[in-house]
């Protein structure tokens, strides 16, 4: 869940160090979960801390950690020989519409929190939309509010996902997520599906328009009346304002949404420079390209050996109290030499040909340990205690 929820802000905000920043910063819920004698996970007592600013941030977060591993589940099973990649909406959309737009608030500009492209060498990339809540409740014998609550949230996600449309109307799914983090049985996923199968348009490696191929911003798309809804229920047809992704647009948004999610993996494993090769100017690329505070900065320059496999990223020291612990983050050597220089499309077909091989195995000496099949990992390791002079 702490790897989802990292991946799932890696790309947050401008800067090169604010989406790591935030990658760090999630690793404080160690204390906040743990396993019951069912092995199923709950909040410990330090998770269920009464103050309701500490309360609606923890939500909030861990939502997207929830939701991002239960989404990632749910695709991976309905394309269970393909890939997936997690994209922040927000960082698309700068791309494609004009700043002022995009970056406005989800309750006035209405959009997915996430897109999943679950993608295959030689086959169409399949989309899935997702949007992530959370409430941290406690209900009571008197009052449903915790469930009240969740079914607004899957309300409101519905509302987000529609907001964005790639084709024709309501031909991409999408996954409305609401995590109750005290519910009637602990901690509960609730999910919405909204059924469909949004293709992209095929790419041919070496050939123009594939993902090595650097793109542009295309601010012209236009936002207000630009979805077309069809009539139903006795509804005339209308148009409404969306981001809207049309036959025209839709191969260069096949190539943003590859090299937007090779951005986050090469975030994930600290390379500010080398991440910004892949956004465009309104997504942030020049704020990667300089230097920033030292106490967000990083480099690629940590290793982790996991059976045979060699990763190469980023670490970080924070204490849980009086205990220090290493956290690592990055991507399997071989494949981020090619992502470093710039070939997304091999590095897809190499990630692909590891992951039906089975290539990578745990090392119970590592700790506990996250392995993904887009060539990610991120490790945890408690260090030994310092002596303390006298």
């Amino acid at each position: 869940m702490l790897h989802a929820l990292a991946r799932g802000y890696m790309l947050s905000g401008q800067g090169t160090g604010h989406g790591l920043a935030e990658h760090w910063l999630s690793l404080k819920f160690c204390e906040a979960l743990d396993a019951n004698r069912a092995r199923s996970m709950v909040l410990t007592e330090r998770g269920k801390t009464p103050e309701s600013w500490y309360k609606g941030m923890q939500a909030r977060e861990l939502a997207v950690g929830f939701g991002l591993a239960a989404a990632e589940h749910i695709v991976q099973q309905r394309y269970p020989d393909h890939i997936i990649s997690v994209v922040d909406t927000g960082i698309v959309l700068r791309a494609g519409w004009a700043p002022s737009v995009s970056r406005r608030s989800k309750s006035a500009r209405p959009r997915p929190d996430y897109i999943l492209e679950a993608w295959k060498p030689g086959e169409p990339s399949k989309i899935t939309f997702v949007a992530c809540r959370g409430n941290h409740q406690r209900p009571t014998r008197r009052s449903g509010k915790t469930r009240h609550t969740t079914v607004q949230q899957l309300v409101k996600g519905a509302e987000l996902t529609e907001g964005m449309q790639i084709g024709d109307w309501n031909t991409t799914p999408s996954l409305m997520i609401s995590t109750e983090l005290i519910g009637q049985g602990g901690i509960v996923v609730n999910v919405l599906e909204s059924p469909g199968h949004t293709q992209l348009p095929l790419r041919t490696p070496g050939t123009p328009g594939n993902a090595d191929d650097e793109i542009k911003d295309n601010p012209g798309i236009p936002y207000l009346n630009a979805i077309q809804v069809p009539s139903r229920g006795g509804r005339r047809a209308h148009r409404a304002d969306g981001f809207q992704v049309g036959p025209d647009d839709m191969a260069w948004f096949g190539q943003l949404l590859a090299r937007t999610g090779a951005a986050g993996l090469t975030a994930f494993a600290g390379g500010g420079p080398r991440t910004a090769r892949y956004l465009t100017a309104h997504q942030g690329q020049k704020y990667y390209q300089v230097p920033v505070f030292a106490a967000t900065s990083s480099v690629d320059d940590a290793e982790l050996h996991v059976g045979d496999t060699k990763f190469v990223g980023t670490d970080h020291v924070f204490r849980l109290g009086s205990v220090r612990v290493e956290a690592f983050s990055g991507v399997a050597s071989e494949l981020y030499e090619l992502l470093k220089d710039g070939r997304v499309e091999e590095y897809r077909r190499a990630t692909y040909e590891r992951s039906k091989e089975g290539a990578y195995t745990t090392d119970e000496r590592t700790g506990p340990l996250s392995l993904q099949p887009d060539g990610t990992a991120m490790a945890l390791r408690i260090l030994p205690l310092r002596q303390q002079r006298r």
